[in-house]
């Protein structure tokens, strides 16, 4: 078995890349002209790397940047200011397409990405990651940077031929995307998270609002209601969702409900008979989402990927937070109240909620930060 193993990044080279041995030379970014950036994971991951994109357009200005990411997270990058060009592929996992197809597709975008010729392909995450190591071996770049493979997966070492340590484990996912980055020498003052929010998306809000009423001041408290089938600590009971939706109904602010478009008809029975009629924004476009957000007062959520949105429009937060680490993924950048962190949030009071609600500072203003 260890002869075949020791054969591995030859044939790889061979099949992938056209020759046996991968020989970039030292790595020098004058030369760099062309760049890909590898993201393949969550909507929070994708944007908690946003501020390492604008870090790579200010270090080379006039290249070509590009970035790889699943469907899943596509609308949280599309239109970001420091890229030029975003390819896209559909995960089998998630079933928007059958196995097969999605396969297909997905090598058809990895023909037109190695046909650019990228000189850097940038891997951002905080470890090794072999499907995503594969992602950024296949782009066919010269010099490719990511995480250091360990334990078992060294044999996948080969995939990058920058490979850096990883980040200390309790480091914020923002400040880890810099700790890999700055092994090619780059850093930035500057770590703010970016979300592009169309004047279409903003518009479709404006009038919402409008025929609410709730188009005044410094907008309505934005309150999140959402259930995680994959992750039950983050699920908060629905008796709780209404007294809160009801208590909040009454402040002369108004609320407004936002939700996941699959959870419509859950939804609207946890609001069902109060009054005043509590009103609800849906919208299947994550863009459309966080025009929403970027027009509120303060948002209220369970942890997960919306408050990693509430961050990128600027806007203060409430989460109830389970047990996912803190330091690494708690909202970036933002006034934040925390509750919880021990564990399930059931537990979690209405009361706590509100009090936390009036903790929060002002809002930063009626449109966010979000990229116009």
């Amino acid at each position: 078995m260890r002869p075949i193993l020791a054969l591995l990044p030859a044939i790889y080279n061979l099949a992938l890349l056209g020759r046996l041995r991968d020989a970039p030379g030292p790595f020098d970014p004058a030369v760099v002209r062309r760049i890909l950036v590898v993201r393949n994971d969550n909507i929070g991951d994708v944007l908690c790397s946003t501020p390492a994109l604008d870090a790579l357009r200010a270090a080379f200005p006039r290249a070509h940047i590009a970035a790889l990411v699943c469907t899943l997270a596509q609308e949280v990058i599309e239109g970001h200011r420091a890229l030029d060009e975003l390819f896209v592929y559909p995960k089998a996992k998630h079933r928007q397409y059958g196995v097969l197809e999605s396969h297909g597709r997905l090598l058809a975008v990895l023909g037109r990405i190695r046909r650019r010729r990228f000189d850097l392909a940038v891997a951002l995450r905080n470890s090794f990651s072999t499907s995503q190591a594969w992602l950024t071996y296949a782009s066919g770049a010269r010099w490719r940077l990511g995480p250091r493979a360990q334990s078992a997966k060294q044999r996948w070492g080969f995939f990058y031929n920058l490979p850096a340590d990883w980040p200390p484990p309790d480091q914020h996912e923002v400040l880890r995307c810099f700790h890999l980055l700055r092994h090619i020498g780059l850093d930035s003052p500057d770590k703010r998270l970016y979300l592009k929010i169309p004047d279409a998306s903003r518009a479709k809000v404006a009038e919402f609002l409008a025929s609410c009423g709730l188009d005044r001041g410094q907008g309505p408290v934005v309150l999140n209601i959402t259930r995680w089938a994959y992750r039950p600590e983050c699920s908060w009971p629905e008796h709780k969702y209404r007294a809160l939706a009801q208590a909040l109904a009454q402040r002369p602010d108004g609320l407004v409900v936002t939700h996941a478009p699959g959870d419509r008809a859950w939804v609207e029975g946890i609001l069902a008979g109060l009054r005043p009629a509590v009103p609800t924004f849906w919208s299947p476009s994550l863009k459309d989402f966080a025009a929403c957000l970027a027009r509120a007062r303060a948002v209220i959520s369970a942890e997960g990927g919306p408050m990693h949105l509430v961050a990128a429009v600027n806007k203060p937060l409430v989460v109830m937070w389970s047990s996912t680490p803190l330091s690494v993924w708690k909202p970036w950048g933002i006034p934040c109240q925390v509750l919880g962190a021990t564990g399930p949030i059931e537990g979690i009071s209405v009361e706590e909620v509100l009090a936390a609600l009036e903790r929060l500072p002002a809002s930063a203003g009626p449109s966010g930060t979000a990229g116009q």
